[in-house]
């Protein structure tokens, strides 16, 4: 069976996140189409009771919440801070961890106790002195149970394993003796598999894309999800399925929408009257010419820095998609809140099992099905999203997001 997975989000207990209610989630996956959701901060203690209350077990390690159809997997954002030799600031890398069951959540916590580390908020962060430590604690949590599994994530950005921030050379670096245990990666919002798979230290792993998302709307659940082949609805099976690299395809953002996609500084920064975007090669100590400040090299740039061009890459089928709501919005120069955007996506799910139903039906099977039902400049918009007939100008940067042109 396939399964449509986003294994990555936030709850309200994570820093910049506002409440994000499991019914609004459970509602928007059902439009989305997504089958199993990553529930996001299930480490922190408040968190771990809220899911505890609400979630009721289904199949061995999903969850369902009030009978809805769709599924959740224990699942949180870690971050892993180190000082390594050679590099002046220490080293700091989110993961993901995916959990088989509370059980293991409570073994993991009492790991956190008896390392003094706090677990104060949804994203919690784990400092070790030394690689040595590093690897031990990693050893320590792998251990925790046989399924459980630790997945770095939006590699490339400048707080991924891989990014700017770090300017590592090889994962090794970081994992040393744990580099056999890390079997997937998350390609992140401003990278995609085309990108990663030349670059050596990634070029063999199982690439997954999820949204990352804080809010529970509908252009933000899913706006990055992964489609995978598994025997059975359950979680051993998912986790056999990503470490086996049983995925059909992932569904990305257009790289340059990403917020760290190039090298530049937003014009809203103290000293900067405009914006300062670097399209191909930036100055190199990243000094930004107009404010004197340190940039952070794009995402964009720093795979070309990792890209070994004699690398054979594994094809991976993926593709560059839009949440339909902002597309709607774009073709009636509207804001996805309005109400002839609701009323058009609503007609759209009349026609389509659910979005991602839409995204991968052909473009004959989408007119068909759309023609005289939507306003025809929603229809074209559509159509030309899903032959990929659109770009961001200009694409993002600094934390700013690409700005959409769709070309018909």
């Amino acid at each position: 069976m396939q399964l449509a997975v986003d294994l990555h989000s936030h709850s309200g207990y994570a820093g910049g996140v506002g409440n994000v209610s499991l019914d609004d989630i459970a509602v928007a996956m059902q439009y989305k189409g997504i089958d199993v959701y990553g529930c996001g901060d299930c480490l922190f203690p408040l968190r771990t009771e809220e899911l505890k209350k609400c979630l009721i077990e289904t199949e061995e390690g999903l969850f369902t919440y009030q009978n809805q159809p769709a599924r959740f997997l224990l699942q949180t954002e870690v971050i892993f801070t180190v000082s390594l030799k050679g590099y002046k600031n220490r080293i700091l890398a989110h993961h993901l961890i995916f959990f088989p069951s509370f059980e293991s959540i409570a073994k993991m916590q009492v790991l956190m106790t008896k390392w003094g580390q706090k677990n104060t908020i949804g994203r919690p962060f784990i400092a070790c002195k030394d690689q040595q430590e590093l690897e031990d604690r990693l050893f320590e949590i792998a251990a925790i149970h046989p399924l459980l599994e630790i997945v770095p994530a939006h590699v490339m950005t400048p707080e991924g394993i891989m990014g700017s921030r770090n300017r590592l050379h090889s994962i090794q670096e970081f994992y040393g003796r744990f580099t056999p245990q890390i079997r997937i990666i998350e390609t992140g919002l401003s990278a995609d598999p085309d990108m990663l798979c030349r670059i050596p230290d990634l070029a063999n792993l199982t690439m997954i894309s999820n949204s990352d998302t804080h809010s529970a709307a509908l252009n933000r659940i899913g706006r990055e999800f992964t489609i995978l082949e598994t025997d059975s609805l359950s979680y051993p099976n998912i986790i056999s399925s990503l470490r086996n690299n049983r995925i059909v395809m992932t569904s990305e953002f257009f790289p340059g929408e990403g917020r760290y996609y190039m090298t530049g500084h937003r014009a809203n920064r103290d000293g900067h009257t405009q914006a300062v975007i670097f399209e191909d090669h930036a100055p190199d100590d990243l000094i930004c010419p107009v404010c004197g400040k340190k940039m952070f090299l794009g995402v964009r740039q720093r795979c070309l820095e990792l890209t070994d061009n004699g690398i054979i890459p594994i094809k991976r089928e993926f593709r560059h998609l839009l949440p339909l709501l902002e597309v709607i919005a774009v073709a009636h120069g509207k804001g996805v809140q309005t109400k002839l955007v609701w009323e058009e996506y609503q007609i759209i799910l009349q026609c389509f099992e659910s979005e991602i139903d839409l995204w991968r039906s052909d473009v004959c099977t989408i007119e068909y099905k759309l023609d005289k039902r939507v306003k025809e400049e929603t229809l074209k918009t559509i159509i030309a999203v899903r032959n990929e007939q659109y770009h961001f100008c200009p694409s993002g940067y600094d934390g700013v997001y690409g700005v959409l042109e769709i070309i018909k």
